[in-house]
Order: C-alpha cells, then sequence, then structure tokens
C-alpha cells in the first residue's frame, strides 16, 4: 500500500529538525553579570569575554569609568570573589564596585578572570585564578591607582601565561630605567616569581611604595640597617593591622629581597606576616627603638637563596621640627 505523501515527507524532515534543534539547544546564552545572580560557576566565569595574547593593561585603561553593562552585582561579588581577595585594600565599611574586564584560558588548565575593584578614587585591577573544576584558588593585584607619578606601571600576559608587572621611569637626563618582575601559576596552586629583571642604577635611591602612607601608630615608622637595607611600617586599615615593605641589599653575601604586605599583630609588640597564597612566613619582634625580623618559613621565591630576611633593624629617628 503506496503512503501518503505527507507522511513521507515530514518523516523526511526529521533529521533535519532534530539537527536544527541539537545546534541550539547547544548554544548558551552569556549570563548577564550586571542582574543576573543564580549562576552556576561555569556560567560565571564563561561571561568574561575571552583576551588574545599578548596582552597589556595600563594605567590609562585602568583609569577608564567602565559602563554599567560590565557591572558585576553584589551576589556574585560575595559568591565567587572572596573578601580575602580585596580586604587589605579596601576599609571594612567601603564596599567596592566590581566591573569585567576579561578572561584567559589555558587549554587543559586553568582560567583568569580579570576584574576591576574601585571605591572613589582608589582602583586596583585584581587576577582570579579558577582550576579546572571553576573552582577559585588564588588571586593577585597585578595593578593600582592611583600610583606615584615619577613611574608608569603596567601588567601584562605572553602566549605561554607568564604574567608580568612592569615599572618604568624616564630620567631627566631621558634616559629610561625599568624593573620587571614576573610569575607564572604552579600546580601548588600558588604564584611563583621566576623573573627578576631590572636596569635601575645600583646607586640609586630605592623606592619605597609606601613611604606616604599614614604613621601615626606606635610600632609605624622606618627602620634601618642601611640606606638600601630597610624595613618600613605603616598604619594598616585596623587596630590589629600594620602595612609593611621590606628591602633588602647585603652586598657582602650578594643578597637581595624585597616584600610587601600585611601584619597581623599577635600582642602588642609582636607580629606575623602570613598569607594563604604565600609559603614566607615571618615573625617582628618589636621593642623600643628596634625589630627583629625571622623566617619562620622559608622565602624562597622573596629573596636570594643565600640569605634571609632575618635581621634587627634600628628605627630612624624622626626630626623634630623647631618651633618659630
Amino acid at each position: 500500500m503506496r503512503k501518503p505523501i505527507n507522511s513521507v515527507m515530514a518523516w523526511n524532515r526529521f533529521p533535519v529538525l532534530l539537527f536544527f534543534w541539537t545546534l541550539l539547544s547547544c548554544v548558551e546564552k552569556r549570563a548577564n553579570l550586571a542582574i543576573d545572580q543564580d549562576l552556576a560557576p561555569r556560567q560565571f566565569v564563561g561571561s568574561f569575554p575571552e583576551i588574545p595574547l599578548p596582552w597589556t593593561l595600563t594605567e590609562a585603561m585602568l583609569s577608564s569609568k567602565p559602563g554599567d553593562s560590565l557591572l558585576i552585582n553584589q551576589a556574585l561579588v560575595k559568591r565567587y570573589i572572596p573578601d580575602s581577595v580585596y580586604k587589605k585594600h579596601f576599609r571594612r565599611a567601603e564596599h567596592p564596585r566590581f566591573h569585567i574586564i576579561g578572561r584567559i584560558s589555558v587549554k587543559e588548565g586553568e582560567t583568569y578572570i580579570l576584574v576591576r575593584a574601585s571605591y572613589r578614587s582608589t582602583v586596583l585591577a585584581y587576577l582570579l585564578c579558577f582550576d579546572l573544576t571553576d573552582s577559585f584558588r588564588v588571586s593577585k593585584p597585578v595593578l593600582q591607582l592611583p600610583v606615584d607619578a615619577r613611574y608608569k606601571n603596567e601588567f601584562s600576559v605572553d602566549r605561554r601565561h607568564v604574567m608580568s608587572k612592569i615599572r618604568s621611569r624616564t630620567g631627566r637626563d631621558g634616559q629610561l630605567t625599568y624593573r620587571k618582575d614576573a610569575w607564572v601559576y604552579n600546580t601548588a596552586g600558588v604564584f611563583t616569581l621566576v623573573l627578576t629583571e631590572s636596569n635601575e642604577p645600583i646607586d640609586e635611591e630605592v623606592y619605597n611604595p609606601i613611604d606616604t602612607f599614614p604613621a601615626t601608630r606606635p610600632l609605624s615608622g622606618d627602620y634601618r640597617l642601611s640606606a638600601r637595607d630597610f624595613l618600613s611600617i605603616r598604619d594598616g586599615h585596623s587596630d590589629k593591622r600594620l602595612t609593611f615593605f621590606l628591602h633588602m641589599e647585603r652586598k657582602e653575601w650578594a643578597c637581595t629581597g624585597e616584600l610587601r604586605g600585611e601584619l597581623n599583630l599577635v600582642t602588642p609588640t609582636l607580629a606575623h606576616y602570613d598569607r594563604a597564597d604565600d609559603h614566607c612566613i615571618l615573625e617582628f619582634s618589636f621593642r623600643r627603638n628596634a625589630v627583629t625580623v625571622r623566617e619562620l618559613s622559608a622565602c624562597g621565591n622573596r629573596r636570594s637563596v643565600r640569605c634571609t630576611f632575618s635581621g634587627t633593624y634600628r628605627r630612624k629617628a624622626v626630626p623634630v621640627k623647631k618651633k618659630k
């Protein structure tokens, strides 16, 4: 018996309809992070636009105000950006706004997303690393505004996913000097410093990035072994915190090292540097006019192999202003 024509035509069309239905079901609409609040980790990470490599983030790019379409709503910020990422740069009462910068994906590996956090005049770019299961692993601030006007700063990522921060300066003689620090993400879930490169003159005064920060608390001040081996301590965001910058150059042992971070006060005269994403642990023991630094856990990624940050730094006297 001859089959009805309509039935045959409908059956012949079925594979075509099935193909298009399957194709449409595979196309996932990119989420809108400004309004969508209930997103799976894969949707959140995948909503950041892919950044072609090599790529550079400049101060001018960071200072440009993003549109509202790039805003990340607070529900997603609380869910996917731990406050440990940014609480060291913003006070507790400050609630920074986060905007999308972009995404860098490693084939069969981790994924990096870059976000812009801002509150009033303070602006930072953060690099956040997510593993193959789209779980957050570690973060790193890569650029901050405002900065010292004497220097130009930028952050870059090359095709091998080596990340670099470059600080440069043009002197009065027109000569360009720079310092480059490069690091990679390793299987232990941390960033490892792999290169420090500079053409800055040795006899040039060491740049202290926290020199202008407030120093009103009893332990805040400048401590020195020499002009090129010193420790600066400034006020932190709370009574239990201090900000520090430690720079070391000891020629007799061919030692160099540099470390900046936050101290947690254990007692009124004892503080620790201990970050979850850094194997380096330091103890700072204060007395009247000095502070003794001890490495409790090796800080090999921050200094030369043949030395340590351990040492006693004498407090530098503050000149007394004469009354007119």
